[in-house]
């Protein structure tokens, strides 16, 4: 087959399917933008809509979600009640932050401890302290059959999770718990304030 019938072929038969199979993605795309997922229940709802029909979160509360409170909440035993798992982060979280600590420290679990996930943070935290435990006691040939035989699964977990972290960060894809923490007049946005005033001066 020389080039023309290459480029006839293409041209025929590949090229079409390539411009079909991008046209339904971006079908799909449209589609998908018109709905969006409540943080809390995960039920989807109109991207426009005010409420979540199925767990009837207010979304405008979003505005006032804070992180340090749902580690106060985690702390008190009130993570059912008052804490939700969102990807998208809270004014008092910043993703750059998270990046750097996932980097880092994240075989330690760094991260995890630090915007409140507490029981994976830990596990990786234990683990690596165990590791460095039995490497000042043991000695080598013992260690390794150890990890040969009993801690090469957990070890493998730990490095996993710590990749996965990194990625799902730098994707903007990792969930992170978040508290409603409704405003007090303290911390209501200087706009509406002065709307408030405005109106008041009118009366």
């Amino acid at each position: 087959m020389n080039f023309a019938s290459c480029c006839n072929v293409y041209t025929l038969f590949i090229l079409p399917q390539f411009i079909l199979c991008k046209f339904s993605k971006g079908v799909k795309l449209s589609k998908q933008s018109l709905f969006k997922k409540c943080p809390r229940c995960g039920e989807k709802t109109y991207f426009t809509a005010k409420t979540c029909d199925n767990c009837k979160l207010v979304f405008a509360r979003l505005e006032y979600a804070s992180n340090k409170k749902a580690k106060e909440s985690i702390k008190a035993g009130r993570r059912k009640q008052e804490v939700i798992m969102t990807t998208t982060l809270p004014r008092d979280l910043a993703r750059w932050k998270m990046f750097v600590i996932c980097a880092f420290g994240g075989i330690v679990g760094a991260h995890n401890i630090y915007i409140g996930r507490y029981l994976k943070g830990f596990f990786s935290l234990f683990f690596v302290l165990l590791t460095a435990i039995l490497m000042s006691v043991l000695p080598g040939t013992v260690l390794s059959n150890l990890y040969a035989n009993f801690l090469f699964v957990p070890a493998g977990i730990v490095f996993a999770l710590w990749f996965y972290d990194l990625f799902m960060i730098g994707i903007k894809a990792y969930k992170v718990p978040i508290a409603l923490d409704m405003p007090t007049e303290d911390s209501k946005p200087q706009g509406k304030e002065i709307v408030i005033t405005e109106k008041e001066e009118a009366k």
